[in-house]
């Protein structure tokens, strides 16, 4: 019953769940901040959020040096 101007997410590799994506779309906070550690999960979410939420610029951010691994963080914005 409770409303939010900005939720953020950090889903696990797979991305967000069904249960969770419903319930963000019934919320419909202002912004949603992802922040996600896999480019293809990040895209297909984002994908399906596109349709309620404006989407950012994504900013990759090298967390693990060395390695191929990169975080993205991007702001989507409710339409």
């Amino acid at each position: 019953k409770q409303r939010f101007d900005c939720v953020i997410v950090d889903p696990p590799r797979k991305g967000l769940s069904d249960e969770v994506m419903k319930t963000l779309l019934d919320v419909a906070p202002k912004k949603i901040i992802y922040i996600s550690c896999n480019p293809a999960t990040l895209a297909a979410n984002c994908e399906r959020l596109s349709y309620t939420y404006e989407i950012g610029v994504v900013t990759p951010f090298n967390m693990f040096p060395r390695t191929g691994h990169v975080e993205s963080i991007v702001c989507l914005t409710k339409k």
